[in-house]
């Protein structure tokens, strides 16, 4: 296309959003809420493709999408018959379905990414042009600011003081970076504590303690990160770094450009970059939350509530952004789907118990296990468990 027939107008017409959901339904309750506040207005549809079914989590999320789907039926729609596969392959298979055939240009967001300003797809969409313009032939994409990310984190590291301070004083340390030892592309390093890699696998990746410091800095304190980085400008990413692509503008045939036989998106979209010396380029101004790489998930879930209650406040959404907020009737829905769908143990090579025990059910054996914990405490239970897993004699 030629850079004086493409206008901002043009692309938002014909810009659809897609969010690939799996089964992490309470990130994408609040991924969600912060779209229902800052992006259902923008003339953006958006599209979140269910990339698995069958499961209390999958499942859960898909009622997650379902909700709001029903609360905004104009823009929101969850699409399930594509089947599930990897992710590359799903997103692939959409770009190509007749209902994606109106549009030219796609916003991908991971699915725990939270946008927080009311104007951000008119700035993405607005950083692309421009850099359309910069050289049209060799845009690969363009991005916001993620904090938690490893480009975004030394970008917020680089541009905050009070953030630089604190982290040099009080948790930066050596660590590790890379994917592997033999990795062609991010080969295992140790660095010192002075240094903060924006590259793949880079520092805060391997870091979940200073993601959680992060977020208790930036993501529960929205206000303070808006303000932060409103005055930052466009850069170019360096593509020798791989990216994490958390959040990505891109003209729709890239998706079938990148594909090298593989599955891994990310990889093949980073291989693509640089083989190809194309070109990315991250509005700084546009800030996005991004709750965890499956590297920090452990570590950061427990955050997850603080986190909801911040943007209960922040959005003033008038209807809650959870659909279930107390835990217990969380584990008790849980129970109850195990039960409708004849959950039962699978004796395999790992998994073995009590002759008497074997024809039990999930949910009976979970209630067994809670009234052994209430009558003789958590290391007797314990115990117990890992006899009948027959990890332990009696």
């Amino acid at each position: 296309m030629n850079p004086k027939h493409i206008t901002e107008k043009k692309i938002k017409q014909k810009t659809a959003i897609i969010i690939l959901a799996y089964a992490d339904y309470e990130s994408l309750e609040l991924a969600l809420a912060t779209h229902a506040r800052f992006t259902v207005d923008s003339g953006v549809p958006i599209y979140i493709l269910q990339n698995g079914r069958g499961t209390y989590d999958t499942e859960r999320t898909y009622s997650v999408g379902r909700r709001y789907e029903s609360l905004y039926p104009n823009t929101v729609r969850v699409i399930t018959h594509i089947p599930p596969q990897k992710p590359y392959l799903s997103i692939k298979q959409l770009l190509h379905d007749d209902i994606f055939s109106q549009y030219e240009y796609i916003i991908k967001l991971d699915d725990d990414v939270m946008v927080l300003t009311p104007n951000w797809v008119d700035q993405l969409i607005d950083c692309y042009l421009k850099s359309y313009e910069k050289d049209s032939d060799n845009l690969a994409y363009v991005t916001s600011l993620v904090n938690n990310n490893p480009f975004g984190f030394k970008t917020l590291i680089e541009s905050c003081e009070e953030l630089s301070r604190e982290y040099f004083e009080k948790l930066a340390r050596p660590h590790l970076i890379g994917c592997a030892p033999d990795d062609n592309y991010n080969p295992y390093q140790i660095v010192s504590k002075d240094t903060v890699f924006g590259g793949g696998f880079g520092t805060i990746w391997r870091l979940p303690y200073v993601a959680r410091w992060l977020h208790e800095k930036t993501t529960m304190n929205p206000s303070y990160y808006i303000d932060s980085v409103k005055k930052l400008g466009t850069v170019e990413v360096n593509a020798k770094e791989r990216y994490s692509i958390n959040c990505m503008l891109f003209e729709k045939s890239l998706w079938d450009d990148i594909g090298d036989g593989g599955t891994d998106d990310e990889h093949m979209l980073h291989v693509y970059c640089l083989l190809k010396r194309k070109r990315i380029f991250a509005n700084l101004a546009v800030p996005m939350i991004h709750i965890a790489f499956y590297s920090q998930r452990e570590e950061v879930r427990d955050m997850l509530p603080q986190i909801r209650n911040v943007f209960t406040d922040f959005l003033a959404l008038p209807f809650p952004i959870s659909l279930c907020n107390d835990r217990l009737m969380e584990i008790e829905n849980r129970l109850r789907f195990m039960e409708s769908n004849q959950v039962r143990f699978v004796e395999n090579s790992r998994m073995h118990f009590e002759p008497a025990e074997r024809h039990k059910t999930l949910p009976q054996l979970l209630r067994g296990g809670v009234q052994c914990y209430r009558e003789h405490g958590f290391k007797y239970t314990f115990n117990r468990g890992l006899v009948h897993l027959h990890l332990k004699k009696k």
